[in-house]
């Protein structure tokens, strides 16, 4: 969905430290499971990784087919340093990122997650409008597309849709955008507003804004996508509308919806976790390091009255950012944590067939169907009771706001370095 950047903290720079995996040439991106040398493919230009080689389609003749394949180059692997003679990064030694029981049960979650994960397979069309902000925003996101899409893996999800993803500005972006969405809104949508957007299932299109990310809300200033916490910001929010697309799969593969099954604070909050599983894969850090990401969200973490999930089970126009994605990720990460399953971020579509038959549908009530779904859903899934949940999720994400606040004021930073 589309949403304000993220309002940074501090102006320093942080620089990314891990190897990113970029993908190379001006057409469409394109990845399929067994492309073979001298099979048909269907646009001159596009590329198939796939067994470790690159395919370009080419014209041969009258037909276009699949090249012989050059074999691809891959990320360097870190090495553990010998047990004798350790060399740790001194800022992360010397941090102490603030914990606690269910953010280290995260972290063995996550960990053995992305150990277990390969990147899923998906046909991806990837478009870059002119310019060179455009094409610095569109570096970023290819860069991070195969640690995105491992989180597909881990939902145990595969792509059954074309992937459309478009980066560049507001005129390039406009008429690209599919006709009768909130994309192609002229107030929120790549028209408007909007800095990045999941368009829905049946299109499959995904948008990055240059206008909507380039000046830092409250300041005027400009960003600069090549440095720090600006190239975070593109990297954690392409991942981000990625997740979106992860639980539109879900919701039409398990509950046969077009839409978002999962309540509102789930939908963002969710995504936002989904997006650092991500980064934690990219910088290859425990996920409770990477996790103060969140904070950069520094008005709801000083707030002086929390969000409450209740108000958040239901979209009632995206009243701000603080619930449905800040206090909606606390409220994800104890899910999670809860669970022991990151499965939950979308699992509770699966329990559809088996609650439907207990909700009936009445005009005027939105808020008590979405409620009573949760409800049955976290039960029917999880023998979680929604009121004891409710009670135990506040409860965390309050502590979680205290620990993040104490953080900020101690000017620790919000980045690897």
């Amino acid at each position: 969905m589309g949403r304000r950047p993220l309002k940074p903290i501090f102006q320093r720079n942080f620089a990314l430290f891990a190897a990113l995996i970029i993908f190379t040439g001006s057409g469409a991106i394109h990845s399929f499971a067994a492309t073979k040398a001298g099979a048909a493919c269907s646009k001159a230009g596009k590329t198939s990784i796939s067994g470790g080689k690159k395919y370009t389609c080419i014209k041969s003749g009258k037909k276009l087919i699949w090249s012989k394949g050059v074999t691809t180059k891959p990320a360097p692997q870190k090495t553990q340093a010998p047990a004798a003679s350790p060399s740790p990064s001194p800022t992360i030694e010397k941090l102490s990122y603030p914990t606690s029981k269910e953010v280290e049960a995260l972290d063995r979650i996550v960990e053995s997650a992305l150990k277990s994960s390969q990147p899923r397979s998906a046909d991806i069309d990837f478009q870059i409008g002119p310019g060179q902000q455009s094409a610095e925003i569109g570096q970023i996101a290819k860069s991070v597309l195969d640690s995105a899409l491992r989180t597909a893996s881990i939902m145990e999800l595969d792509f059954d849709v074309p992937v459309k993803i478009y980066v560049g500005n507001r005129d390039w972006l406009t008429p690209k955008m599919p006709a009768g969405t909130w994309c192609a809104d002229p107030i929120i949508g790549a028209p408007g507003s909007g800095s990045a957007g999941y368009c829905g299932i049946e299109n499959g299109t995904i948008f990055m804004s240059v206008d909507g990310f380039l000046e830092i809300p409250g300041s005027g200033a400009k960003r600069d996508f090549t440095k720090g916490a600006d190239k975070f910001l593109i990297s954690f929010s392409f991942a981000h509308e990625i997740f979106h697309l992860i639980q539109g799969i879900a919701a039409l593969k398990y509950a046969n919806s077009k839409g978002f099954y999962n309540p509102f604070w789930l939908n963002e909050g969710g995504a936002n976790f989904g997006a650092m599983m991500t980064q934690a894969a990219i910088f290859n850090l425990p996920f409770s390091t990477i996790r103060i990401y969140i904070a950069s969200y520094s008005n709801c973490v000083d707030g002086s009255k929390p969000a409450k999930l209740k108000d958040y089970i239901s979209n009632a126009g995206q009243r701000d950012i603080c619930g449905p994605y800040y206090f909606g990720y606390l409220w994800s990460e104890y899910l999670i944590a809860k669970t022991g399953d990151i499965g939950a971020l979308v699992n509770l579509a699966k329990a559809d067939s088996a609650i439907s038959k207990d909700l009936v549908y009445e005009a005027g009530k939105e808020a008590e169907f979405e409620e009573k779904k949760l409800a049955l859903s976290l039960k029917s899934a999880y023998q979680i009771d929604l009121e004891e949940f409710i009670q135990q999720a506040q409860s965390y994400s309050d502590a979680a706001s205290k620990q993040f606040d104490g953080w900020l004021k101690a000017g620790k930073p919000i980045l690897p370095n």
